[in-house]
């Protein structure tokens, strides 16, 4: 354990990682430090709704990711409350977020966070293989997905952020995009996972 979690540190500051796009994606991107303003503002919405906030490590990788890819469309499966499509879709202001698989209980909240924070999020009933997003965020704990269907979902620009990916059936399905050379670099968080499918990129797997 203690040698897997050294390697892991010595990845997150970069070392060893010899491809410049990878490193500056781990680096300045990934494991940024910077408290953007929009964490704040976040927080503000969140509180004047009641609403808890955990996870906070996937929150503000989503919002760098965001931040530094500019997709156009994202998708996020089992949407739950609606936090993490807070800072999706702040994270650039032409994002169009589609949210999918929000349980009833929890599906007035993520509403409301959006009715007041941001219009260009949209709740759909059904995944249509044949959209094309350019961000996907999949909540393994939540959702049992198929690989294939997000590799159809996906445009050639697009990357993903999956975690449970250390949890029960999310280890196999992990293992599986880690395997498969259409995942061109993949980066392993412990229980969150970071794919990249620019097909321009050597493929290669690292453990951060």
């Amino acid at each position: 354990m203690f040698f897997n979690w050294l390697h892991r540190k010595r990845r997150a500051k970069g070392f060893g990682i010899h491809s410049p796009f990878a490193f500056n994606l781990v680096t300045e991107v990934i494991y940024e430090k910077h408290a953007h303003t929009a964490f704040f503002d976040i927080q503000k919405v969140l509180s004047e709704h009641g609403a808890e906030t955990d996870g906070q490590k996937l929150h503000h990788l989503s919002y760098r990711l965001v931040r530094y890819f500019k997709p156009e469309r994202a998708l996020e499966i089992a949407t739950g409350k609606g936090i993490n499509t807070l800072y999706i879709s702040a994270g650039y202001k032409d994002v169009s977020c589609e949210c999918f698989g929000s349980a009833a209980d929890n599906v007035l909240l993520a509403r409301n966070l959006h009715r007041t924070f941001n219009k260009n999020v949209k709740f759909i009933d059904e995944l249509d293989a044949g959209r094309r997003y350019d961000a996907i965020f999949l909540y393994l704990n939540a959702f049992s997905a198929d690989m294939e269907d997000l590799f159809s979902m996906s445009s050639e620009r697009a990357f993903w952020v999956i975690t449970g990916i250390n949890r029960r059936n999310g280890k196999q399905f992990w293992r599986n995009i880690v395997q498969d050379e259409r995942a061109r670099l993949t980066f392993d968080m412990n229980d969150m996972g970071v794919v990249i499918l620019n097909k321009s990129y050597h493929k290669a797997n690292y453990f951060i």
